[in-house]
Protein backbone atom coordinates (compact mmCIF):
# COMPACT_ATOMS: atom_id res chain seq x y z
CA UNK A 1 0.00 0.00 0.00
CA UNK A 2 1.49 3.41 -0.98
CA UNK A 3 2.92 5.44 1.89
CA UNK A 4 0.69 8.43 1.01
CA UNK A 5 -2.41 6.25 1.48
CA UNK A 6 -1.13 4.98 4.82
CA UNK A 7 -0.49 8.55 5.93
CA UNK A 8 -3.93 9.64 4.76
CA UNK A 9 -5.63 6.92 6.80
CA UNK A 10 -3.96 8.39 9.87
CA UNK A 11 -4.28 12.11 9.15
CA UNK A 12 -7.86 12.27 7.83
CA UNK A 13 -9.53 10.77 10.95
CA UNK A 14 -7.39 12.95 13.25
CA UNK A 15 -8.39 16.09 11.32
CA UNK A 16 -12.07 15.07 11.43
CA UNK A 17 -11.95 14.54 15.18
CA UNK A 18 -10.18 17.86 15.77
CA UNK A 19 -12.74 19.60 13.55
CA UNK A 20 -15.58 18.17 15.60
CA UNK A 21 -13.91 18.78 18.97
CA UNK A 22 -12.47 22.27 18.42
CA UNK A 23 -14.73 23.82 15.78
CA UNK A 24 -18.28 22.72 16.64
CA UNK A 25 -20.93 24.09 14.35
CA UNK A 26 -23.25 26.82 15.56
CA UNK A 27 -26.70 25.67 16.57
CA UNK A 28 -27.98 22.28 17.65
CA UNK A 29 -28.94 21.25 14.11
CA UNK A 30 -25.53 22.33 12.81
CA UNK A 31 -23.77 20.27 15.44
CA UNK A 32 -25.93 17.24 14.67
CA UNK A 33 -25.14 17.54 10.96
CA UNK A 34 -21.45 17.96 11.71
CA UNK A 35 -21.43 14.90 13.97
CA UNK A 36 -23.29 12.76 11.44
CA UNK A 37 -20.95 13.85 8.65
CA UNK A 38 -17.85 13.05 10.69
CA UNK A 39 -19.32 9.67 11.68
CA UNK A 40 -20.07 8.82 8.05
CA UNK A 41 -16.52 9.67 6.96
CA UNK A 42 -14.94 7.65 9.79
CA UNK A 43 -17.24 4.69 9.03
CA UNK A 44 -16.51 4.70 5.30
CA UNK A 45 -12.76 4.99 5.85
CA UNK A 46 -12.84 2.10 8.32
CA UNK A 47 -14.53 -0.13 5.72
CA UNK A 48 -12.57 0.93 2.64
CA UNK A 49 -9.10 1.45 4.09
CA UNK A 50 -6.53 -1.33 4.43
CA UNK A 51 -5.58 -1.38 8.09
CA UNK A 52 -2.10 -2.85 8.43
CA UNK A 53 -0.31 0.47 8.93
CA UNK A 54 -2.03 2.03 10.76
CA UNK A 55 -3.13 -1.29 12.33
CA UNK A 56 -6.63 -2.82 12.26
CA UNK A 57 -7.54 -1.66 15.76
CA UNK A 58 -7.01 2.07 15.10
CA UNK A 59 -10.48 2.68 13.54
CA UNK A 60 -11.98 1.41 16.80
CA UNK A 61 -9.87 3.95 18.70
CA UNK A 62 -11.05 6.69 16.34
CA UNK A 63 -14.62 5.58 16.96
CA UNK A 64 -14.12 5.75 20.71
CA UNK A 65 -12.69 9.27 20.42
CA UNK A 66 -15.71 10.29 18.34
CA UNK A 67 -18.09 9.00 21.01
CA UNK A 68 -16.16 10.83 23.76
CA UNK A 69 -16.33 14.12 21.83
CA UNK A 70 -20.06 13.80 21.15
CA UNK A 71 -20.77 12.85 24.77
CA UNK A 72 -18.70 15.82 25.94
CA UNK A 73 -20.75 18.21 23.80
CA UNK A 74 -23.96 16.60 25.04
CA UNK A 75 -23.04 16.71 28.72
CA UNK A 76 -22.08 20.36 28.31
CA UNK A 77 -25.73 20.88 27.46
CA UNK A 78 -24.67 22.47 24.20
CA UNK A 79 -24.19 25.59 26.29
CA UNK A 80 -21.24 26.57 24.14
CA UNK A 81 -23.34 26.14 21.00
CA UNK A 82 -26.69 27.85 21.60
CA UNK A 83 -29.43 27.47 19.03
CA UNK A 84 -29.44 31.04 17.91
CA UNK A 85 -25.69 31.67 17.85
CA UNK A 86 -24.40 33.08 14.58
CA UNK A 87 -21.65 31.12 12.92
CA UNK A 88 -18.53 32.52 11.32
CA UNK A 89 -18.05 32.14 7.57
CA UNK A 90 -15.20 29.62 7.99
CA UNK A 91 -17.27 27.38 10.25
CA UNK A 92 -20.23 27.64 7.91
CA UNK A 93 -18.09 26.74 4.90
CA UNK A 94 -16.50 23.82 6.71
CA UNK A 95 -19.92 22.56 7.75
CA UNK A 96 -21.25 22.72 4.17
CA UNK A 97 -18.18 20.90 2.85
CA UNK A 98 -18.42 18.38 5.67
CA UNK A 99 -22.08 17.61 4.97
CA UNK A 100 -21.37 17.11 1.26
CA UNK A 101 -18.38 14.86 1.92
CA UNK A 102 -20.40 13.06 4.58
CA UNK A 103 -23.12 12.31 2.05
CA UNK A 104 -20.56 10.92 -0.39
CA UNK A 105 -19.09 8.87 2.46
CA UNK A 106 -22.47 7.29 3.16
CA UNK A 107 -22.65 6.14 -0.45
CA UNK A 108 -19.06 4.85 -0.44
CA UNK A 109 -19.59 3.09 2.86
CA UNK A 110 -22.76 1.43 1.59
CA UNK A 111 -20.85 0.14 -1.45
CA UNK A 112 -18.13 -1.26 0.78
CA UNK A 113 -20.77 -2.81 3.03
CA UNK A 114 -22.43 -4.42 0.00
CA UNK A 115 -19.05 -5.92 -0.84
CA UNK A 116 -19.25 -8.00 2.34
CA UNK A 117 -22.04 -10.08 0.80
CA UNK A 118 -21.48 -12.98 -1.56
CA UNK A 119 -22.12 -11.90 -5.15
CA UNK A 120 -25.32 -13.03 -6.79
CA UNK A 121 -25.32 -15.42 -9.75
CA UNK A 122 -21.67 -16.37 -9.20
CA UNK A 123 -20.62 -19.89 -8.34
CA UNK A 124 -18.95 -20.24 -4.95
CA UNK A 125 -16.45 -22.93 -3.98
CA UNK A 126 -15.26 -23.66 -0.46
CA UNK A 127 -11.66 -24.56 0.37
CA UNK A 128 -9.56 -24.99 3.49
CA UNK A 129 -7.25 -22.33 4.89
CA UNK A 130 -3.99 -22.26 2.90
CA UNK A 131 -1.85 -21.43 5.94
CA UNK A 132 -1.07 -22.64 9.46
CA UNK A 133 -0.92 -20.92 12.83
CA UNK A 134 -0.71 -17.14 12.93
CA UNK A 135 -2.79 -13.99 12.49
CA UNK A 136 -3.82 -13.10 8.94
CA UNK A 137 -5.62 -10.15 7.38
CA UNK A 138 -7.47 -9.99 4.06
CA UNK A 139 -6.06 -7.11 2.02
CA UNK A 140 -8.31 -7.56 -1.02
CA UNK A 141 -11.52 -9.52 -0.86
CA UNK A 142 -15.23 -8.97 -1.34
CA UNK A 143 -17.77 -8.43 -4.09
CA UNK A 144 -17.29 -4.71 -4.94
CA UNK A 145 -14.25 -2.92 -6.34
CA UNK A 146 -13.98 -0.67 -3.27
CA UNK A 147 -12.84 -3.66 -1.21
CA UNK A 148 -11.48 -5.93 -3.94
CA UNK A 149 -9.47 -4.36 -6.73
CA UNK A 150 -9.27 -7.67 -8.63
CA UNK A 151 -12.85 -7.17 -9.80
CA UNK A 152 -11.69 -4.50 -12.26
CA UNK A 153 -10.36 -7.27 -14.53
CA UNK A 154 -13.95 -8.36 -15.22
CA UNK A 155 -14.24 -5.36 -17.56
CA UNK A 156 -14.67 -6.94 -21.03
CA UNK A 157 -13.71 -3.73 -22.82
CA UNK A 158 -10.05 -4.00 -21.71
CA UNK A 159 -8.50 -6.69 -23.87
CA UNK A 160 -5.43 -7.31 -21.71
CA UNK A 161 -7.64 -8.15 -18.73
CA UNK A 162 -8.88 -11.26 -20.52
CA UNK A 163 -5.51 -12.94 -20.01
CA UNK A 164 -5.95 -13.05 -16.24
CA UNK A 165 -9.72 -12.87 -15.93
CA UNK A 166 -9.72 -16.00 -13.75
CA UNK A 167 -8.28 -14.04 -10.82
CA UNK A 168 -11.06 -11.45 -10.85
CA UNK A 169 -12.53 -12.67 -7.55
CA UNK A 170 -9.22 -13.37 -5.84
CA UNK A 171 -8.12 -12.81 -2.26
CA UNK A 172 -4.89 -11.10 -1.22
CA UNK A 173 -3.75 -12.23 2.20
CA UNK A 174 -1.21 -10.73 4.63
CA UNK A 175 0.20 -12.31 7.73
CA UNK A 176 0.41 -9.67 10.49
CA UNK A 177 2.02 -9.42 13.89
CA UNK A 178 0.05 -9.76 17.13
CA UNK A 179 -0.20 -5.95 17.22
CA UNK A 180 -1.68 -5.88 13.71
CA UNK A 181 1.32 -4.63 11.73
CA UNK A 182 2.53 -6.10 8.45
CA UNK A 183 6.09 -4.75 8.52
CA UNK A 184 8.18 -6.15 11.34
CA UNK A 185 11.01 -3.63 10.90
CA UNK A 186 10.44 0.05 10.09
CA UNK A 187 7.42 1.65 8.47
CA UNK A 188 7.84 0.49 4.86
CA UNK A 189 11.09 -1.45 4.48
CA UNK A 190 12.26 -2.40 0.99
CA UNK A 191 13.48 -5.86 2.05
CA UNK A 192 10.56 -8.31 1.64
CA UNK A 193 11.99 -10.38 4.50
CA UNK A 194 11.09 -7.49 6.83
CA UNK A 195 7.38 -8.35 6.53
CA UNK A 196 5.49 -10.90 8.63
CA UNK A 197 4.11 -12.52 5.47
CA UNK A 198 7.45 -13.38 3.92
CA UNK A 199 8.47 -17.00 4.42
CA UNK A 200 5.13 -18.10 5.91
CA UNK A 201 4.33 -21.70 4.85
CA UNK A 202 1.62 -22.13 2.22
CA UNK A 203 -0.53 -25.25 2.55
CA UNK A 204 -2.73 -27.00 0.02
CA UNK A 205 -6.35 -25.82 0.47
CA UNK A 206 -7.80 -28.86 -1.32
CA UNK A 207 -6.95 -32.41 -2.30
CA UNK A 208 -6.03 -32.93 -5.91
CA UNK A 209 -3.23 -32.85 -8.43
CA UNK A 210 -0.66 -30.14 -9.08
CA UNK A 211 -1.49 -28.87 -12.57
CA UNK A 212 1.14 -26.12 -12.84
CA UNK A 213 4.09 -24.97 -10.76
CA UNK A 214 6.50 -22.11 -11.45
CA UNK A 215 9.58 -21.27 -9.38
CA UNK A 216 12.81 -19.34 -9.83
CA UNK A 217 11.50 -15.78 -10.14
CA UNK A 218 13.06 -13.17 -7.86
CA UNK A 219 11.29 -11.72 -4.84
CA UNK A 220 10.91 -8.02 -5.61
CA UNK A 221 12.08 -5.20 -3.32
CA UNK A 222 9.13 -3.25 -1.93
CA UNK A 223 7.39 -1.50 -3.72
CA UNK A 224 8.87 -2.62 -7.06
CA UNK A 225 6.83 -5.05 -9.16
CA UNK A 226 7.45 -7.44 -12.05
CA UNK A 227 4.48 -6.98 -14.45
CA UNK A 228 6.12 -9.33 -16.94
CA UNK A 229 5.33 -12.25 -14.63
CA UNK A 230 1.94 -11.37 -13.14
CA UNK A 231 1.59 -14.38 -10.80
CA UNK A 232 5.28 -14.68 -10.01
CA UNK A 233 6.13 -18.09 -8.58
CA UNK A 234 2.88 -20.01 -8.22
CA UNK A 235 1.15 -23.35 -7.84
CA UNK A 236 -2.11 -24.31 -9.57
CA UNK A 237 -4.00 -27.28 -8.13
CA UNK A 238 -6.69 -29.27 -9.91
CA UNK A 239 -9.21 -29.71 -7.10
CA UNK A 240 -11.57 -31.78 -9.25
CA UNK A 241 -14.29 -29.39 -10.44
CA UNK A 242 -12.11 -26.28 -10.30
CA UNK A 243 -8.53 -25.02 -10.10
CA UNK A 244 -6.97 -23.06 -7.26
CA UNK A 245 -4.02 -20.71 -7.82
CA UNK A 246 -1.64 -19.71 -5.02
CA UNK A 247 0.70 -17.00 -6.29
CA UNK A 248 3.57 -14.60 -5.48
CA UNK A 249 5.42 -17.41 -3.70
CA UNK A 250 8.97 -17.11 -2.42
CA UNK A 251 11.76 -18.00 -4.81
CA UNK A 252 13.12 -21.50 -4.25
CA UNK A 253 10.40 -22.45 -1.75
CA UNK A 254 8.17 -24.69 -3.87
CA UNK A 255 7.96 -28.27 -2.61
CA UNK A 256 5.74 -29.70 -5.37
CA UNK A 257 5.95 -30.30 -9.11
CA UNK A 258 3.32 -30.72 -11.85
CA UNK A 259 1.67 -34.12 -11.58
CA UNK A 260 2.17 -34.45 -7.81
CA UNK A 261 -0.83 -35.50 -5.74
CA UNK A 262 -1.54 -33.34 -2.70
CA UNK A 263 -3.91 -33.56 0.25
CA UNK A 264 -5.43 -30.75 2.29
CA UNK A 265 -2.73 -29.27 4.51
CA UNK A 266 0.25 -30.54 2.52
CA UNK A 267 3.08 -27.96 2.24
CA UNK A 268 3.36 -26.27 -1.16
CA UNK A 269 5.90 -23.49 -0.60
CA UNK A 270 6.18 -20.17 1.20
CA UNK A 271 4.59 -16.74 0.86
CA UNK A 272 6.84 -14.31 -0.95
CA UNK A 273 6.91 -11.22 -3.14
CA UNK A 274 7.57 -12.46 -6.66
CA UNK A 275 5.78 -11.22 -9.76
CA UNK A 276 3.43 -8.23 -9.92
CA UNK A 277 3.41 -7.72 -6.16
CA UNK A 278 4.25 -4.45 -4.39
CA UNK A 279 4.31 -5.99 -0.91
CA UNK A 280 4.66 -9.61 0.30
CA UNK A 281 1.30 -11.38 0.24
CA UNK A 282 -0.44 -14.56 -0.82
CA UNK A 283 -2.70 -14.31 -3.85
CA UNK A 284 -5.45 -16.93 -3.83
CA UNK A 285 -8.15 -17.52 -6.43
CA UNK A 286 -10.30 -20.23 -7.97
CA UNK A 287 -11.37 -20.63 -11.58
CA UNK A 288 -13.31 -23.16 -13.62
CA UNK A 289 -10.87 -24.03 -16.41
CA UNK A 290 -7.14 -24.00 -17.14
CA UNK A 291 -6.85 -22.59 -20.67
CA UNK A 292 -3.70 -23.39 -22.63
CA UNK A 293 -1.49 -20.38 -23.26
CA UNK A 294 -3.15 -18.09 -20.71
CA UNK A 295 -3.80 -20.32 -17.68
CA UNK A 296 -5.22 -17.45 -15.59
CA UNK A 297 -7.99 -16.71 -18.10
CA UNK A 298 -10.52 -19.29 -16.89
CA UNK A 299 -14.00 -18.55 -15.56
CA UNK A 300 -13.60 -16.83 -12.14
CA UNK A 301 -15.27 -18.34 -9.08
CA UNK A 302 -15.94 -16.85 -5.66
CA UNK A 303 -14.14 -18.35 -2.69
CA UNK A 304 -15.06 -19.12 0.88
CA UNK A 305 -12.51 -20.34 3.41
CA UNK A 306 -13.90 -23.01 5.74
CA UNK A 307 -17.37 -21.65 4.98
CA UNK A 308 -16.49 -18.00 5.67
CA UNK A 309 -16.60 -15.29 3.00
CA UNK A 310 -13.49 -13.20 3.72
CA UNK A 311 -13.51 -9.52 2.77
CA UNK A 312 -11.10 -6.63 3.21
CA UNK A 313 -9.84 -6.34 6.81
CA UNK A 314 -11.25 -9.73 7.84
CA UNK A 315 -8.87 -11.08 10.49
CA UNK A 316 -8.25 -14.83 10.65
CA UNK A 317 -6.51 -16.22 13.71
CA UNK A 318 -5.21 -19.78 13.50
CA UNK A 319 -3.94 -21.49 16.64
Amino acid sequence: MPAIVQLGQLIIPVVLLLWLALMPAGGRMGLVLQSLSAAAMLWALALIGLWTLPPWWLPYLFGLCFVVIVVRHTLAGLSSVPVNRATGPLRTLLLIVGVVVGGVSVWLGSQALAGRQLPENVEVVDIALPFGSGVYLIANGGSTTLVNGHLRTLDPTVERYQRWRGQSRALDIFRVTSSGLHATQGLRPTDPASYATFGTPVLSPCSGRVALAVDGLEDMPVPQMDPGHMAGNFVAIDCGDFFVFLAHLRKGSLQVSPGDTVMVGDPLGQMGNSGNSSEPHLHLHAQRDLPTGFPLSGEPLSLTLNGQYPVRNTRIEVQ
